[in-house]
């Protein structure tokens, strides 16, 4: 063994060695004892010598007293009686006398002879007890009165030790303040020498109040509880042990906290809840009296809300989507699922296929099923304290393909060696169709100019035109464009006008030239078209009415100018459009 731990053990030793000296009853000799009556009181225990002395004090001739016939009783000799005892001598004799005094009676000593030590009572007041797996308990202001009583010789002190301190006699009530684990010790002893057998009572001063606490359990967030949530309490005590916990909710009678306190029946909002905790010698967890059994004091406090509403779940699209006779989407489109709460935050959705089966949890826009057309997603929210809302429902039509155009043209047209020859009367007509979502728009380019949506339109001026078209449907399904080439032709048929002789001269009419030709001449009308070709010609003759060139009574083949004077003819030529071009011609017509 070291050094060191051979002084711990000496020290620890004489540290125990002085507490058993200091715990020692003081030294209380046998001894007698004449009380202020002049009663004499002997320790019956104590040995006991017979003096005869001429004198009252110390002075006279003093010798001891033997006895011949019992000595071996006689010195010393002992009480035998509890109580009163008597010594005698046989005839009083009169002091002054001398005489005999008659009657005969003897002459007896009283001695009071005390064997039986005092018995000692401890009484604990001002403190709530409680006796717990044979402990014993007390609560604050405990005090401790001692009391002594003793037949014979009577009291001459009491004395008391506490956790091994040294003994000293008791002159008032022990007050014990600190909380600790006691051991008290005590006896008494009488005027003779008495002494009580030691007595000791063990016993704890707890003052430290339970420790108490509470729990939400169920479905909570925070201090937010459903209606399916409790309230649970716990306290524990080391010392005397929990009496009991009460509680008190909002400005309600306080109660006694027995089970779980179920938040089914409490309304909806905020709550303030209060508690506290007993042990069993009164000692309170919020610091005020044992007595009492009305909420206040600085107890444990906190507040709650109890929230009965659900959440409310909400779908909305992201992307495409369109609300006809369904609400139609496309294969862009995404599932949104949101949800709004009075006083919590959301702590999930779910949704599902269908109304059974809501059992996928929602973690962020999510696609349509592309091989369905009409579907369906059921989805309901949970907020933070497990509140459901109603099941939810989105209908949606999943339209993947794109609509299919075509165009038309209304009006002159022409075609021709693989050329559609228009003119700007004519129409030119977009149209489309949608088997789903429906058209949203058509839209054209001509010649890779800017994009416009009108779906009927003419071209003005003249050219070789290419149009590209295409339409969208209402969830933006594109389709592919297709072309359309055309050439505006707007310019009608040159005309010519023949005679079937030279004019023979040519005479001046209103300050123009015109010329002059015998009355057996005959014309001829003509027409070319660089694109479409010549289709009618017709002529008038001074303003007459118009006759196919082509007819009867055609100027090619009939003498139609006989007469000699001026003629005027008006020739009109039209291409396979209809685009004409009109000539007037004045002449002359002399037999000179």
């Amino acid at each position: 063994m070291s050094l060191k731990k051979i002084l711990n053990t000496l020290l620890a030793l004489l540290l125990f060695a002085g507490i058993i000296q200091a715990q020692e009853q003081a030294s209380h000799p046998k001894k007698m004892y004449r009380n202020e009556a002049g009663r004499l009181f002997a320790n019956k225990h104590q040995p006991m010598y017979l003096m005869l002395s001429t004198s009252p004090g110390a002075e006279g001739d003093s010798q001891r007293l033997e006895s011949e016939s019992s000595p071996k009783y006689a010195n010393p000799f002992y009480f035998d009686s509890e109580g009163l005892n008597t010594i005698r001598t046989p005839s009083q004799v009169d002091p002054e006398t001398k005489k005999l005094v008659y009657p005969v009676a003897d002459v007896v000593f009283e001695v009071y002879a005390d064997g039986i030590a005092p018995t000692t009572k401890a009484t604990f007041n001002k403190a709530k007890k409680y006796l717990r797996n044979d402990s014993l308990y007390y609560g604050d202001g405990l005090q401790i009165e001692l009391s002594a009583n003793d037949k014979t010789s009577g009291l001459e002190a009491i004395y008391y030790s506490v956790n091994g301190t040294a003994f000293k006699q008791y002159s008032d009530i022990i007050k014990l303040t600190e909380e600790n684990h006691y051991s008290l010790k005590y006896y008494s002893v009488d005027n003779v020498g008495n002494i009580e057998a030691l007595k000791e009572k063990q016993f704890t001063i707890d003052k430290t109040p339970p420790a108490v606490n509470w729990k939400l359990v169920g479905d909570v967030s925070g201090k937010t509880v459903s209606a399916r949530s409790k309230i649970e309490l716990m306290a524990v005590d080391k010392s005397s042990g929990v009496s009991h916990i009460k509680y008190q909710l909002n400005n309600e009678p306080v109660k006694t906290y027995t089970q779980a306190i179920n938040l089914s029946m409490i309304e909806n909002g905020n709550h303030d809840f209060k508690f506290w905790a007993s042990d069993k010698v009164g000692n309170r967890s919020d610091g005020s009296s044992h007595t009492q059994d009305i909420a206040g004091g600085d107890m444990t406090a906190f507040s709650f809300v109890i929230d009965y509403d659900p959440p409310e779940a909400i779908a909305s699209i992201e992307g495409d989507q369109y609300q006809g006779k369904y609400l139609y989407v496309s294969e862009r489109s995404k599932c949104i699922l949101d949800a709004k709460d009075n006083q919590l935050v959301i702590d999930r959705t779910m949704y599902g296929l269908n109304r059974v089966e809501i059992d996928k949890q929602y973690q962020g826009p999510f696609a349509f099923d592309t091989e369905k057309d009409l579907q369906a997603i059921y989805f309901e929210s949970y907020d933070m304290v497990e509140n459901k809302s109603k099941p939810g429902k989105l209908t949606v039509f999943m339209d993947t393909e794109a609509p299919l155009s075509g165009i038309d043209y209304s009006g002159p047209q022409f075609f021709n060696r693989d050329t559609l020859f228009i003119n700007k009367s004519t129409n030119i007509n977009l149209f489309s169709e949608d088997n789903a979502s429906g058209v949203q728009k058509i839209v054209s380019k001509i010649n890779g100019k800017q994009e416009q949506e009108t779906s009927s339109f003419k071209i003005p001026e003249e050219g070789f035109y290419e149009i590209k078209f295409s339409s969208v449907d209402n969830v933006n399904n594109k389709e592919t464009a297709k072309t359309s080439q055309l050439y505006v032709d707007n310019e009608g048929p040159d005309v010519f006008i023949n005679f079937s002789i030279k004019p023979t001269r040519q005479e001046s009419v209103d300050g123009k030239n015109i010329n002059v030709y015998p009355p057996f001449v005959k014309l001829y009308i003509g027409a070319t078209d660089k694109h479409c070709g010549t289709k009618d010609i017709y002529y008038s003759v001074d303003g007459g009415t118009m006759k196919n060139y082509n007819g009867n009574g055609s100027p090619s083949n009939m003498e139609l100018f006989k007469e000699e004077r001026i003629y005027s003819v008006k020739v009109e030529a039209t291409d396979k459009l209809g685009n004409g071009k009109a000539e007037t011609l004045q002449f002359k017509i002399s037999r000179n």
